[in-house]
């Protein structure tokens, strides 16, 4: 273990050292699991100690043409720095800056965020050991409807650990679209983690979009924490890399707090993805509400993972989880494991999960109309998926799926 710890100190020799050795040890300590996750596979998603480990490796530096920062309306991230930075938002109060600078910075606001939590999952804390930076996006209390647009950018053969944290004072009102892409192609590992911390009465529209090279091993994990009445609103977008493990566990503490989870996971070819949604209600009166929709072509395999869990404290609580996964391939694999833990009886909540093909009858309605199989097709996956998206205030998401749908049209499955 000093062995590791010594690598860790030589590479990241920084002022969150003491964090990273404790995730680091915690990584060490989480058992492998042995046992099958079903009758025919170990893991849907295999992830290998030796690709999580490259994570603490050193990145390697090359000539590839990286993204244009002529974007200045937006931070924009690329491999391990912030490029831009939107001048409107100092002038609004919102602070935004790397990780490294606000680990070593002496900011009280921030501080007792940064390093406060090591992370639950084997993938989670290997991440808070490696990760090289990342962004901090502080919100000040009271600051209402605000936009927030992040673009982060890495390299697709080189391996990546990222740090982010998002804070939101007390009432204050914000949306922030974050994207996740790369540049150049290659088979690199990337994790990162986003940690979200909602003070009394904030109100959070988080979009999240994921939409790298074919290649890539893509691990995140999004995690907030809710104090009291705080409202989290979440709608995630998996398109890209060649296997997803992510995760998002919403941590609802405060009394009257509202999680709502909207998501949607596109794969194909030989994609393989684990999406797991899960909330941990201790709060009293807590609402979740996780919807999340599939779509699977080639052969690919998603998975979807969801826990309801509303602990004995958590009285007039109620808990929420749907999943639906549309299967268009004959070669292609879906599953859905979804759960309840619920340790009070004043509440309610309930789970419902479903794995379809699409319905011949209304395929040959529009048919019958003179539309194209493949058109029909296109427009019965696109509404299956935009139901998740009735809300949302993402034009950039709209777009992404109804271009997702349309490959449909272009390459018939089989």
């Amino acid at each position: 273990m000093e062995e590791f710890e010594d690598v860790i100190k030589k590479r990241f020799n920084d002022a969150s050292f003491e964090f990273r050795a404790r995730a680091f040890r915690e990584f060490l300590r989480a058992p492998v699991r042995t046992f099958k996750e079903s009758p025919t596979v170990k893991d849907y998603v295999e992830i290998n100690d030796g690709e999580l480990e490259s994570m603490l490796s050193e990145s390697e530096t090359h000539d590839m043409q990286k993204p244009d920062p002529s974007d200045k309306t937006q931070i924009l991230f690329v491999d391990d720095r912030i490029v831009t930075i939107p001048d409107d938002l100092s002038r609004k109060g919102i602070k935004v800056l790397d990780y490294l600078s606000a680990v070593s910075g002496d900011d009280s606001e921030l501080k007792q965020f940064l390093n406060s939590y090591t992370g639950s999952d084997r993938e989670e804390y290997i991440i808070n050991a490696a990760w090289k930076n990342g962004y901090v996006i502080y919100i000040p209390p009271s600051l209402r409807d605000i936009t927030v647009n992040v673009e982060s950018f890495l390299d697709a053969c080189q391996p990546n650990a990222a740090k982010n944290i998002i804070v939101c004072g007390e009432d204050s009102s914000v949306t922030i679209n974050d994207g996740y892409r790369s540049y150049g192609a290659g088979t690199g590992v990337h994790g990162r983690t986003v940690y979200i911390y909602l003070g009394k009465r904030a109100k959070l529209k988080y979009n999240y979009l994921q939409e790298k090279e074919k290649g890539i091993l893509d691990i995140a994990f999004v995690k907030s924490f809710l104090s009291d009445f705080a409202e989290f609103t979440f709608y995630h977008v998996n398109r890209g890399s060649s296997r997803v493990l992510f995760s998002n566990t919403s941590y609802m503490v405060g009394e009257g707090t509202t999680f709502k989870t909207f998501g949607i996971s596109y794969t194909d070819v030989d994609q393989k993805f684990d999406i797991r949604d899960s909330s941990f209600q201790t709060g009293i009166a807590t609402s979740a509400d996780i919807k999340v929709r599939g779509v699977v072509k080639g052969r690919s395999l998603t998975i979807h993972r969801g826990n309801i869990d509303i602990e004995e404290k958590s009285i007039k609580s109620n808990g929420f989880y749907d999943s639906r996964i549309l299967l268009l391939s004959k070669e292609g694999y879906a599953n859905s494991k979804p759960g309840l833990i619920i340790r009070n009886n004043n509440t309610k909540s309930k789970h419902a999960s479903s794995i379809s093909n699409l319905d011949r009858e209304q395929v040959f309605y529009l048919r019958s109309r003179g539309i194209p199989e493949t058109v029909a097709r296109s427009m019965l996956t696109e509404g299956f998926l935009m139901a998740n998206l009735e809300n949302v205030s993402s034009e950039i998401l709209i777009e992404k799926v109804h271009a997702y749908s349309e490959e449909i049209i272009h390459e018939r499955e089989s």
